[in-house]
């Protein structure tokens, strides 16, 4: 057999995770993927713009010279070579697609940035965002990062976290997700013939300045402004800040969500072995409405596996709070007073519109996102290109969303998109009607999401079939279900009527720097973690 055609057929996680991310065309440009050139097979090369990618193991930490002769080889042939870590393909993959579409318009201006292969999650903020879990089998820790349902994870990331936090040399790398403050995209638009860009992944040696904050002490101080700021619009209005667990014996069931377990070596006595890092506080919260607590917010860590790149961090800041008595309508006038008194730390404002689900659509797409048969929301997406198995209705309609609707809201604004299809009602009530409608909304500050927020389900039956579902189609998608939240559900009926909110305090942050990258606010990402 050709040993190219081998390669193909026996292809590592990281090259099949990346080749679904290259295939067909997503860039506008045609890749090959163990093509040969001269006396050497590359991983995968883009002939027509003269881009190779070259994925690395740890094996390459000791053939480094081997592997300069093949890039020098590869160069004088007219060849732009950028190299990743496997590890970093399979942990940070929106960092190295983000990296590759800068190499290909450092040398054929006008490459299309890829879309995103999956449908954005548009649950909420407290059970949603960005980015994308996948179709992979978990490893033996449960710990599977992935992007949905591309179908482009069918390998698991058996080692997508062990080694993560080894990667805090980052910064010399070309893409635009690196956590350097100064030169994030130096390597990213240079010539073809410059020496081959590597995003660093486990087992790199650190540079020199890894060990220093990818935030400004100017931002670190904003944070800590924020945090205050926050604490004393609540302390005006009464509302008491609380603290729950961050490790539970219960997972987020959504299926757009991938979680974070760890084992407990201590006696059975003391609970369930298998523990979830939160990936919002609301459970526990609502649990604590249910005994009388009241108003309430939490300001706190949470956790989502496999979101990592430019606007994802794994570990980032969640505000959530919950109000006695009002609806939704009522909570979202209050979030726009809070992202205000945020605007207002950096001398900004915003205008305010507000406005339902179907009447953006309408306004924008001229179509009826209740009605219109799926054939048309498919052609609304124009030239966007996804990979359509396994996307059903709601899918598209995020997508339109994500891609079409929510990068032309006015940057200057703060725009509430309010009474979200009933089949995107996630922990929210269902209004009857003609069609019956999720009572939720969502604020975004310019195009960034920033709040997710429910006249909130008090009905455990219902609440218990809407995990049972999820588990459902995690199952179809061959990933772990985790257990329901067995202690939420005996509390909802004696919760009051109440709605509830959860803000991303990073992406809040972003938006008032007027920043796209998550690093720039954390003083330490992921990848100097």
């Amino acid at each position: 057999m050709d040993h190219s055609k081998r390669l193909r057929q026996e292809q590592t996680d990281a090259e099949h995770r990346l080749w679904q991310r290259l295939r067909n065309h997503q860039f506008g440009l045609k890749f090959r993927r163990q093509h040969r050139i001269g006396g050497y097979i590359v991983d995968f090369v883009c002939l027509e713009a003269g881009v190779v990618v070259e994925l690395d193991g740890g094996q390459h930490l000791e053939q480094a010279d081997a592997d300069a002769a093949r890039t020098a080889f590869l160069e004088t042939r007219g060849f732009k070579v950028v190299r990743f870590w496997n590890d970093d393909v399979l942990t940070r993959t929106e960092a190295v697609v983000e990296a590759i579409w800068h190499a290909l318009q450092a040398v054929r201006p006008g490459a299309e940035r890829p879309p995103h292969p999956n449908p954005l999650p548009r649950r909420r903020g407290r059970g949603s965002k960005n980015n994308s879990n996948n179709n992979s089998k978990n490893n033996s820790n449960n710990n599977s990062n992935s992007n949905s349902n591309s179908n482009s994870n069918s390998n698991s990331n058996s080692n997508s976290n062990s080694n993560s936090n080894s990667n805090s040399n980052s910064n010399s790398n070309s893409n635009s997700n690196s956590n350097s403050n100064s030169n994030s995209n130096s390597n990213s638009n240079s010539s073809r013939g410059e020496p081959a860009t590597r995003v660093a992944g486990a087992g790199a040696q650190p540079t020199a300045d890894a060990w220093r904050p990818g935030a400004t002490l100017e931002v670190i101080k904003l944070r800590a402004q924020l945090n205050a700021h926050v604490r004393a619009f609540f302390a005006q209005r009464q509302v008491l800040e609380v603290e729950t667990p961050v490790l539970s014996q219960a997972g987020n069931t959504e299926p757009n969500i991938d979680s974070f377990t760890t084992a407990f070596s201590g006696h059975v006595s003391a609970g369930a072995r298998t523990r979830w890092l939160r990936t919002s506080p609301e459970y526990p919260l609502k649990r604590l409405l249910a005994a009388g607590v009241g108003d309430c917010y939490e300001l706190g860590r949470v956790f989502r596996n496999g979101e990592a790149g430019g606007r994802h961090n794994p570990e980032f800041t969640m505000l959530e709070w919950y109000r006695v008595g009002w609806d939704h309508v009522r909570l979202a006038e209050e979030t726009v007073a809070l992202v205000q008194g945020a605007l207002a730390l950096v001398g900004r404002s915003a205008t305010v519109q507000s406005l339902s689900y179907r009447a953006l659509f309408q306004h924008a797409l001229q179509i009826d996102p209740f009605s219109a048969p799926l054939e048309q929301l498919q052609a609304a997406l124009g030239p966007v290109r996804v990979d359509p198995q396994g996307l059903e209705r709601d899918d598209w309609l995020d997508l339109l969303v994500s891609h079409r609707l929510q990068p032309d809201f006015a940057g200057d604004a703060i725009t509430i998109v309010h009474d979200w299809p009933a089949s995107q009602a996630a922990l929210a009530r269902i209004r009857p009607g003609d069609p019956p409608v999720a009572e939720r909304f969502e604020l975004y500050l310019g195009a960034v999401e920033l709040a997710n927020g429910y006249h909130e389900l008090r009905d455990a039956d219902e609440q218990r079939a809407r995990f049972s579902h999820d588990n459902q189609r995690r199952a179809a998608r061959g990933l772990v279900q985790p257990p329901p939240d067995w202690h939420l559900l005996d509390a909802l009926p004696l919760m009051p009527h109440c709605a509830g909110v959860a803000v991303g305090m990073d992406r809040l942050l972003m938006a008032m720097l007027g920043t796209s990258r998550i690093a720039e606010v954390l003083a330490f990402d992921f990848a100097r973690a």
